[in-house]
C-alpha cells in the first residue's frame, strides 16, 4: 500500500485522525478531534467532533459523537448530538438516537430511530414496571364509593 502523503496532510491540518484501511482496532476511544476510519473498529468511541465512516469502514460498538457520517458498515449503537447521516453507500444495523437523521434511498438500515431535542444529552427511559396484580377477590369498584 503507497503512502498517500496529501490525504495524511489534510488530516493533520483539520485535526482529523485516521484509521485507514488495512488496519484493526479492538478497545476504547475518547477525544475532541474529528476522527476518519476506513479500517475496522469494534469497541467505544466518544467524540466532542465529527465521526466519519468512509466507504471501507466498519465500526462495531457504541459510538456517541457531535455528527456522524456513515458511508461503510455500522453495526451498534450510535448517539449524536447534531445529526446522523447515513449514505448511499452506508449499511446499518441498530440504534440511532439524534435530534436529525438523513437516510439515504440507497443505503441499508435495519433498527431503530429515536429522536432528541438538540443540544439536550441522552436519557434512559425508565424500565417499564407491570402493572400491580389485583388481589383475589378485590377490585377497584371494591373502592367505588368508599
Amino acid at each position: 500500500m503507497k503512502l498517500n502523503r496529501r490525504i495524511l496532510d489534510k488530516t493533520q491540518k483539520t485535526n482529523t485522525t485516521a484509521i485507514f484501511e488495512g488496519i484493526s482496532v479492538v478497545g476504547d476511544i475518547k477525544g475532541s478531534h474529528n476522527l476518519y476510519l476506513n479500517g475496522e473498529f469494534e469497541g467505544t468511541i466518544d467524540l466532542t467532533a465529527l465521526f466519519l465512516i468512509g466507504k471501507t469502514g466498519k465500526f462495531k460498538g457504541e459510538v456517541k459523537a457531535q455528527y456522524v457520517i456513515i458511508e461503510g458498515e455500522v453495526e451498534g449503537k450510535v448517539v449524536a448530538n447534531e445529526k446522523v447521516e447515513l449514505r448511499d453507500s452506508g449499511k446499518y444495523r441498530g440504534e440511532i438516537l439524534a435530534p436529525a437523521v438523513m437516510i439515504s434511498d440507497r443505503a441499508f438500515f435495519d433498527g431503530t430511530v429515536k429522536m432528541l431535542k438538540e443540544g439536550h444529552e441522552v436519557v434512559e427511559p425508565l424500565p417499564i414496571t407491570e402493572e400491580p396484580q389485583e388481589e383475589e377477590g378485590e377490585s377497584f369498584k371494591d373502592y367505588e364509593g368508599s
